[in-house]
């Protein structure tokens, strides 16, 4: 009995590595607010760690004619 690997089985561990990470950036990412929790015990991190604080940019302000 040899051992292969086909294109279902690449498929499919593609599929849970993607999925993993969708995993782990989900709860990264649902702990911008509210968070660190605070406890009796002190402040709680938890895992995955938190993400870096996302600083957004926006574009140069529209400037719009008056109306007369």
């Amino acid at each position: 009995m040899g051992q292969y690997i086909d294109g279902a089985t690449i498929a499919l561990y593609a599929f849970w590595v993607f999925f993993a990470g969708l995993i782990i950036y989900l709860r990264r990412q649902d702990k911008r607010e509210g968070y660190p929790l605070d406890s009796p015990q002190g402040p709680r991190e938890g895992w995955p760690p938190m993400p870096e604080k996302k600083e957004f940019i926006h574009g140069a302000p529209i400037q719009r004619e008056e109306k007369r």
